[in-house]
C-alpha cells in the first residue's frame, strides 16, 4: 500500500519546494520507503510513498521500472495474483522479479504486453500512474470497486493525481470549495462523491477506469472501462435461480474458502470483528484457510450501545482472542482533528472515525494488514433500511437511502433540487436497464443493490476505509471486494439477497445461512453498524453554524428543528467544523 503522487506544469516549471512539501502529506500512507523525481526539466514531478507488503522494494531503487527503463510506476494498492503472472508472462523472457514486489511485476508486464491487456489481467485492489517516457503519456488505472482511490485536479496550467487530497491543495494555488456538493450533501444520506469533491476542479477517476493523458498536446483518452455491471451475466442469474437453497448454500462456501486462499497475506494481519455477519465470516473463512493464523480486533462503545459486547462468544471459533478497544467519547473526540486533516473534506460519515480508531489501534500492535467486511451490506443485501422498501413499486428515482436522495427540509436560495432529482433518475435508469428481462421485484432487488455497490460502497465505505487506515500506515482489505467474489454475488438470485414474500422482507438470507453454518444460531444478532459519539464530540467543538449558514446561502434556517434530528445535526456540525478548518486555504 502507498501513497501516489504527479503533477505536471502545462508551461513552465513546477515549484520544486510546494512539491516536495505536498509528498510529506502522504508519508503516513508509506512510511518504509519513499521517493521523488522532477523530470522533464522540471515540468513532471512523480512522487512514490511505500509501505512494503510483499517483497524489498527499498534493496532496488529500481523496481518501479520497467527492465527496459521505458515505463516507471507509482503504485498503490495490492495485486493478488502478481506471482502468477510473473511465471506466465516475465520469467519466460528474462525478466526477473528482482524485489519480491508485485509492484516490479505490474510495470515489467506494461513492457511485454498492451496496457489495456495489463489491466484485464492483474487481479487486486489498485490505483497507479505508469509514465511511458517514450511516448511522453500517464496511464492511469484504477479497480474495479475503487477499493484504492485516486483524485485528479486540473487547470489552465496543472494537472495534479494524487492519492489524498491534501497534497493537491499544497500545490495547486487559489483553489475553491464546491458549494454545489456541500448543498447536495443535505439530500443525501452520507457524502456520496462519485465523481465530485468538496472542491472545484479536483474529482475523482472512475472505479474501473484506465484514462491516457499525453503530455505533449494534452489529450485524454479512456482506454478502457470495467464497470460493475459487465459482471452482470443473464444466463448465470437464470441458472442460479434454479438452484436450491442447499445448492446455493455450498457454492457460497466454497467460493469464500477459495478466496480466503486467494488473499492468503504473506505477513501478519488483523481482522475485525464486530459481532455482525461479514466481518465474523471473513475472519472465520480467514482463520481456516490462510497459511497465517489472523489477530482479532474489535470496538466498544461502552457508554452508547452493546455493538460488540459478546465477541468474547466467538473466539472458541476463531481459535485467538479477540482485542477490545473501548471508546469513550474523548477517546472519538481525540480522532476528529486529525481525521478531518488526512481526508481534507467533511467526513463523508462519522464511522470515518471508528475506522481511524482501529487502524491505529492496530499500528500499535505493529501490524500493517487489517480485513474487514467492507462491501457485504451491498452485495449481499444486509442494510435493515431495505426491510422499509416496498420493492414491488415502480421507482423513477432509486429508493435506497444509502445511494438515493430524499428532502430532510434544507432549503438553499440558490440551488434547484430538481436537477439534482434528475441526475439520481438518469443514474437509476441506467442501472435498472441491465435487468429489463426480470420482472420488476427482481430488477428492483438488483438494480439497489447494484447502485448502492456502485456509489455509496465506493464513495463512502471503502474510502473510509483506505484513507484512515493508511493514516496509521495500515492496509485494509476488502475481504468481499475480489472479481470472484463481485462474481458471485452479483450474479446470485434477488430472493437470496432479499428474500420478499407477502411484504415480509428478510435480508441477507444467504449470508445468515453461510452465519450459522460456521457459528451457533443464537450468536446470530440484528445488524449494528459502527457506532460512536459523533454529535457529542462535535458539539464540544462547535457552538453555532454561523458559517454554513451564510456560505451555503440557507433559506428559514430558524425554522429548522436541528437538535431533535441527529442526522440533520451531524450534518451542520460535519460542514460546519469542515468549513471553519479548511476555509481559509480552500478560498
Amino acid at each position: 500500500m502507498c501513497g501516489v503522487l504527479v503533477a505536471f506544469a502545462k508551461e513552465g516549471q513546477l515549484n520544486e519546494k510546494d512539491c516536495l512539501r505536498a509528498s510529506e502529506k502522504i508519508f503516513s500512507r508509506g512510511p518504509d520507503f519513499n521517493f521523488s523525481r522532477f523530470k522533464l526539466s522540471n515540468r513532471l514531478f512523480l512522487s512514490q510513498t511505500v509501505l512494503s507488503i510483499t517483497g524489498k522494494p527499498e534493496l532496488n531503487l529500481e523496481y518501479a521500472k520497467s527492465k527496459n527503463k521505458r515505463y516507471e510506476i507509482l503504485f498503490n494498492g495490492e495485486i493478488y495474483n502478481h506471482k502468477e503472472l510473473q511465471l506466465n508472462h516475465l520469467d519466460k523472457q528474462d525478466i526477473y522479479n528482482l524485489s519480491g514486489s508485485d509492484t516490479e511485476t505490474v510495470i515489467n508486464l506494461h513492457q511485454v504486453m498492451d496496457p489495456v491487456d495489463v489491466r484485464k489481467k492483474i487481479q487486486g485492489m489498485f490505483a497507479y500512474v505508469v509514465y511511458d517516457s517514450h511516448e511522453n503519456k500517464l496511464l492511469i488505472s484504477r479497480d474495479i470497486v475503487g477499493e484504492k482511490v485516486l483524485y485528479h485536479y486540473e487547470d489552465e496550467n496543472l494537472i495534479i493525481i494524487s492519492s489524498q487530497l491534501g497534497p493537491i491543495l499544497e500545490i495547486a494555488k487559489n483553489i475553491k470549495i464546491n458549494k454545489n456538493l456541500l448543498k447536495k450533501y443535505f439530500f443525501t444520506r452520507h457524502l456520496l462523491t462519485e465523481k465530485e469533491t468538496v472542491y472545484k476542479n479536483i474529482n475523482v477517476f472512475q472505479p474501473g477506469e484506465t484514462l491516457e493523458i499525453n503530455l505533449k498536446s494534452l489529450d485524454k483518452k479512456i482506454l478502457h472501462l470495467e464497470k460493475l455491471s459487465d459482471l452482470i451475466c443473464e444466463d448465470k442469474l437464470k441458472d442460479n435461480s434454479k438452484k436450491n437453497d442447499n445448492d446455493i448454500l455450498i457454492e457460497a462456501d466454497n467460493i469464500m474458502k477459495k478466496n480466503a486462499q486467494f488473499l492468503n497475506p504473506e505477513i501478519d494481519f488483523f481482522s475485525v470483528v464486530s459481532g455482525g455477519i461479514d466481518s465474523t465470516l471473513v475472519s472465520k473463512y480467514l482463520n481456516d484457510f490462510s497459511d497465517k493464523k489472523p489477530n482479532y480486533i474489535c470496538l466498544q462503545f461502552p457508554e452508547k450501545d452493546n455493538v460488540a459486547s459478546e465477541v468474547k462468544a466467538f473466539e472458541k471459533y476463531l481459535k485467538n482472542t479477540i482485542k477490545e478497544v473501548n471508546v469513550d467519547v474523548d477517546l472519538f473526540q481525540n480522532y476528529l482533528n486529525e481525521s478531518y486533516k488526512s481526508i481534507c473534506m467533511p467526513l463523508p460519515t462519522h464511522s470515518f472515525i471508528s475506522q481511524a480508531i482501529l487502524a491505529r489501534e492496530v499500528n500499535k500492535e505493529g501490524i500493517k494488514i487489517l480485513f474487514t467486511g467492507d462491501g457485504g451490506d451491498e452485495l449481499f443485501g444486509g442494510y435493515e433500511f431495505y426491510k422499509t422498501i416496498n420493492f414491488n413499486n415502480s421507482y423513477k428515482h432509486n429508493p435506497s437511502v444509502y445511494s438515493g436522495i430524499y428532502d430532510q427540509g434544507v432549503k438553499f436560495k440558490d440551488y434547484n433540487f430538481d436537477e439534482l432529482k434528475e441526475i439520481n433518475s438518469s443514474q437509476w435508469n441506467n442501472i435498472f436497464d441491465n435487468y429489463q428481462n426480470f420482472n420488476s421485484l427482481e430488477a428492483n432487488i438488483h438494480s439497489i443493490l447494484l447502485l448502492d455497490t456502485k456509489v455509496q460502497l465506493e464513495s463512502v465505505g471503502i474510502r473510509a476505509s483506505d484513507t484512515m487506515s493508511m493514516m496509521s500506515s495500515v492496509e485494509s482489505r476488502g475481504f468481499f471486494l475480489t472479481k470472484m467474489i463481485l462474481d458471485f454475488a452479483i450474479n446470485l438470485p434477488a430472493d437470496k439477497k432479499i428474500s420478499v414474500k407477502s411484504n415480509n422482507i428478510e435480508t441477507r438470507p444467504l449470508m445468515k445461512n453461510l452465519f450459522v453454518k460456521q457459528f451457533d444460531k443464537s450468536l446470530l444478532k440484528p445488524k449494528q453498524g459502527f457506532s460512536g459519539f459523533p454529535n457529542e464530540s462535535m458539539k464540544k467543538i462547535i457552538n453555532n453554524f454561523n458559517i454554513t449558514r451564510e456560505f451555503l446561502n440557507i433559506e428559514e434556517f430558524e425554522k429548522l428543528d436541528i437538535e431533535n434530528n441527529l442526522a440533520l445535526e451531524w450534518k451542520f456540525l460535519n460542514v460546519e467544523y469542515f468549513l471553519n478548518f479548511f476555509l481559509n486555504n480552500a478560498k
